[in-house]
C-alpha cells in the first residue's frame, strides 16, 4: 500500500480484545487489516487493532501481535494507520433502487410561497419536453408541502387552477411522499366528485363545502396516476444497469446489506440478474408489497409468495438463518461470502403520515386543529387502513410459513394494532422467532415501548427525521400538542429493551446515512441563519448514545434481516462485511459525524469500494 496522504488518527482509548479462544491460528489469511481502531460491535462493543480474513470469513479479531500469525506469503496486508474499522451499514428500509429518472417539473424540495410555486409550474407548462398536447399530464415532483411559506399554508387545487392551461396537473410530495396534489382537470378526468367514496387504503380530501380540494392521500392518488401513460418498460439490461448504479452508491456509503419494502417480482428478478452478472455488492432483502385485497384472499397471497421465493430467491446465497424457523426445517446460518437475494416476507401499510395536511397516521386521540383544540371530524384520528380482524390471522400464518411482516405504522394507534398482531402471532406460533418489523413508529404510546423488546419487534426508523424541520416543527408539533415531546421515540424504545434499526426511506430525503447517524444522537440539524425556527433539538426526548446509534445501523439491522449470526459485528466466525472510515466516529465531535467518508468497503472479504489511500 502506498503511504497515506492524511495525518494519522490517534488510536482511541479502549480495551483491546485478545485473540478469540478456540480459534486456531491459520497462517496465510487472504487479507489482514492491522494498526487500526477496530470497533467490533460485539456484545461488549470491544475495540481491537487487527482483523484477519480468509475465504470471506473473519478468522481473527484482536491485537496486532496476534495478527502476525495469520500473515503468509500471499496475504494482502492493509496498514490502517489508526483508522477506524466497523461493520458495514445495514439499511433496513429503502425504495427506488431501480427507478429510471424521468424529466419532470422538479421543485427540488425548496421553500416556496404560493406565488413562487405557481410561477415555477407555469414555466414548466411552457417546456415542450414536458408535454404539448391539451390532455398531456404535467407531472410536478418534489413539492415540499410542509415548506410552503408562510408555515401552515395548505396546498389546494386552486394553486394549480387558473394557470391558463387545459392540461391536467399532478404534484407529488417530497419528504413525506404520501400526499398528492392534483388540479381540477385531473379530478374531472378521474371522475372524482364530492360523492366519490374513498378507496381502500386511501382518502380523498374535501373542502368545507364537501368538494374535493385536490389533495389525495395514499391509494387515492392511483385514481389519477392510472390515467398517466406509463414510461416504456425497462429492458432487463437497463434495469440491471440501474441496480448496479445503486450498488455503487451503496458501496460508497458503506452499505453492505439492505432491505427493500414494498417490492415486486420484477425487482427481485433484476437483482438476481445483477447477482448472476457479478454486480451485486450488498446482501439484498425484499418484502413483497401486500394490498388489502391480498389480505382478503390470503391463500392466493401465500401461493404468490411461495412462487416468488421458489423461482427468484437464490437459496445457496442466503447468508442469514431465516429458514431456521420454517416448518420442518432446522438449519443454522449459512456462511456464504458472496452476497445473494432473499425474499423475506411482505410489506403491509396500516396508516399514512402524521404531517399536516395529510394527517393520515392513525392516532389514539384526535389531532389538534390550528387553534390547539381536538378535531371532531370523521378523520380526526387519522386513517387505520387495515383492522385487527383482517390483519392478525394473516400475520400469524405468514409467520408460520416462514415470512416476516414489515408493517408501516406511524401513529400510536397503528403501532398498537401492529404490536397486537405480533402478540397474537406469538400465541399462535410460540416456538417461532420471526424478527418482525414495524417501519417508522414515529408516535408510540409509552405503554407500548416495552412491547418491542418482549415481542421481538424491531423498529426500523428514519433516524434522519428526528430533527427540527418543516415536516416536524411546522407540520407535526402544532397538531400533536404535548404529544410532540414523544415524537420519534428512538431512545425510549431502546431504553425499554427494544431494537431500533436504520430505515432511511430513501429517497424521500437525500441519501446520507451518516447524517442520519448524527441526527439520531443530536436530534438537531444545522439549518443556518436563514431558518432560526429550526435551531436546537426537535423535542424533549434524548438522543441515542453513540454506542446505541452505531448498533442501530449495524447489528440491529442485521437482526431485522435475520443475519445477526453472520453479519452486523466483527467477530471470528462471521462474514467479513466491514468498512474503513476517514475519521473515528466514536471520538469526533458529534456534529462532525455527518462528515464521515467511507474509504474502503468489503463484503464477504471482497473489496467493493476503495478511495484514497486504498484505491
Amino acid at each position: 500500500m502506498r503511504r497515506l496522504l492524511v495525518a494519522l488518527l490517534p488510536l482511541a482509548a479502549g480495551a483491546v480484545v485478545p485473540a478469540q479462544a478456540g480459534v486456531p491460528a491459520q497462517a496465510g489469511a487472504d487479507t489482514v487489516l492491522r494498526h487500526g481502531f477496530v470497533y467490533t460491535v460485539d456484545a461488549r462493543d470491544s475495540v481491537a487493532e487487527a482483523v484477519a480474513i480468509k475465504n470471506g470469513k473473519i478468522i481473527y479479531v484482536g491485537g496486532d501481535a496476534g495478527a502476525r500469525r495469520h500473515i503468509g506469503a500471499k496475504t494482502k496486508v492493509i496498514d490502517l494507520k489508526g483508522r477506524m474499522v466497523m461493520p458495514g451499514l445495514h439499511e433496513g428500509h429503502i425504495h427506488d433502487i431501480t427507478r429510471e429518472d424521468q424529466k419532470t417539473c422538479d421543485l427540488k424540495a425548496e421553500p416556496l410561497t404560493v406565488a413562487q410555486f405557481r410561477g415555477r409550474v407555469k414555466a414548466c407548462l411552457a417546456d415542450p419536453e414536458l408535454g404539448t398536447e391539451p390532455d398531456d399530464f404535467l407531472q410536478v415532483t418534489n413539492l415540499y408541502m410542509q415548506f410552503l411559506r408562510p408555515a401552515g399554508t395548505t396546498p389546494h387545487k386552486r394553486m394549480l387552477d387558473g394557470l391558463g392551461t387545459t392540461r391536467p396537473i399532478i404534484v407529488s410530495a417530497a419528504v413525506t411522499g404520501h400526499t398528492t396534489l392534483v388540479s381540477q382537470k385531473a379530478l374531472d378526468l378521474a371522475g372524482i366528485t364530492k360523492n366519490t367514496p374513498d378507496p381502500d387504503a386511501g382518502r380523498i380530501n374535501h373542502d368545507k363545502n364537501g368538494e374535493p380540494n385536490g389533495l389525495l392521500e395514499d391509494a387515492a392518488a392511483r385514481l389519477v396516476t392510472k390515467l398517466i401513460p406509463p414510461p416504456p418498460p425497462l429492458s432487463p439490461e437497463r434495469a440491471a444497469e440501474l441496480a448496479g448504479l445503486r450498488m455503487r452508491d451503496f458501496s460508497q456509503e458503506g452499505i453492505t446489506s439492505f432491505f427493500v419494502p414494498g417490492s415486486d417480482a420484477a425487482t427481485v428478478t433484476t437483482f438476481q440478474n445483477l447477482r448472476g452478472a457479478g454486480g451485486l455488492t450488498a446482501r439484498a432483502h425484499f418484502a413483497i408489497y401486500t394490498r388489502i385485497g391480498d389480505l382478503r384472499e390470503p391463500k392466493k397471497l401465500y401461493a404468490t409468495l411461495a412462487k416468488i421465493r421458489k423461482e427468484l430467491e437464490h437459496p445457496a446465497q442466503i447468508p442469514q438463518p431465516v429458514r431456521a424457523w420454517r416448518p420442518g426445517k432446522q438449519e443454522g446460518p449459512r456462511l456464504v461470502a458472496e452476497p445473494g437475494v432473499s425474499v423475506d416476507g411482505v410489506k403491509i401499510l396500516l396508516d399514512g403520515i402524521v404531517q399536516y395536511p395529510g394527517q393520515t397516521a392513525a392516532l389514539l386521540k384526535p389531532y389538534l386543529d390550528a387553534k390547539g383544540k381536538p378535531r371532531k371530524d370523521k378523520s380526526a384520528r387519522g386513517e387505520l387502513y387495515i383492522g385487527a380482524k383482517l390483519l392478525n390471522p394473516v400475520v400469524a400464518e405468514l409467520e408460520r410459513l416462514g415470512y416476516q411482516s414489515h408493517i408501516h405504522a406511524i401513529g400510536d394507534r397503528a403501532v398498537r394494532i401492529a404490536l397486537d398482531a405480533f402478540e397474537a402471532a406469538r400465541r399462535a406460533n410460540p416456538g417461532i422467532r420471526a424478527h418482525q418489523t414495524i417501519a417508522h413508529a414515529e408516535v408510540v404510546d409509552p405503554a407500548d415501548y416495552r412491547r418491542f423488546g418482549t415481542l421481538d419487534v424491531t423498529a426500523s426508523m428514519g433516524l434522519q427525521w428526528a430533527k427540527p424541520a418543516p415536516d416536524s416543527t411546522d407540520a407535526v408539533k402544532p397538531y400533536l400538542g404535548a404529544r410532540f415531546d414523544l415524537y420519534e421515540p428512538t431512545k425510549p424504545i431502546t431504553r425499554a429493551g427494544g431494537k431500533v434499526s436504520l430505515g432511511s426511506d430513501c429517497c424521500l430525503d437525500p441519501f446520507d446515512q451518516w447524517f442520519g447517524l448524527e441526527a439520531s444522537i443530536l436530534r438537531e440539524a444545522d439549518w443556518g441563519k436563514d431558518f432560526p425556527q429550526y435551531a436546537g433539538k426537535v423535542n424533549a426526548l434524548p438522543g441515542l448514545s453513540r454506542r446505541e446509534a452505531i448498533r442501530a445501523v449495524t447489528i440491529n439491522g442485521a437482526y431485522q434481516m435475520h443475519q445477526e449470526k453472520v453479519t452486523g459485528s466483527l467477530e471470528a466466525g462471521k462474514l467479513a462485511d466491514l468498512i474503513v472510515l476517514n475519521q473515528n466516529i466514536t471520538k469526533v465531535a458529534p456534529d462532525d459525524i455527518s462528515r464521515t467518508d467511507v474509504l474502503l468497503t468489503m463484503v464477504g472479504g471482497k473489496v467493493v469500494w476503495a478511495a484514497k489511500p486504498f484505491s
